[in-house]
């Protein structure tokens, strides 16, 4: 289950999301599960130096209410519970 601020990276189209709301379903791209950017090693120093898209893109899973906040958009499928993830509109307040 990804936590709530976790960072995901797709190892065949490098989309990378970043967890806003947790859920249980597992995080998918292009077919295979996304790895887990973890504390030490060239992926975290990479994400931490490339500074995050203001607003950016969020998607949410109909199935777990996992959501999502693309850092790095790419043409990937982003899916989790075994179904495509919907993009989230921009609430207009």
């Amino acid at each position: 289950m990804a936590k709530k601020g976790q960072t995901y990276f797709c190892e065949i189209c490098r989309q990378k999301v970043v967890v806003a709301e947790e859920g249980f379903g597992v995080l998918v791209c292009c077919g295979q599960e996304m790895k887990l950017v973890g504390v030490k090693g060239m992926m975290a120093t990479w994400t931490t130096a490339h500074h995050k898209p203001d607003g950016g893109v969020t998607f949410v899973c109909n199935v777990c209410k996992q959501k999502i906040k693309v850092v790095v958009e790419t043409t990937g499928i982003l899916e989790c519970c075994g179904q495509r993830m919907q993009r989230e509109e921009a609430s207009t307040s």
